[in-house]
């Protein structure tokens, strides 16, 4: 089984148990994957990730 197609598979068992299964397995997804990357192409994104969670987190906190 290719790396993509095993994460896949992860990603859908996860998000059958629950949406904070799911998106768990996504960010360990990214972080294997921006492990390869420039430093600060990896600390760039990581700090998309995180502006998004916070928008997304002050949304369904009101």
């Amino acid at each position: 089984m290719s790396g993509s197609a095993h994460w896949t598979k992860e990603i859908r068992k996860a998000d059958k148990r629950s949406p904070k299964e799911g998106a768990t397995k996504r960010l360990d997804r990214l972080r294997g994957v921006l492990r390869g990357v420039d430093p600060v192409v990896a600390n760039r994104a990581w700090r998309e990730v995180g502006d998004s969670l916070q928008r997304i987190t002050d949304r369904y906190s009101r």
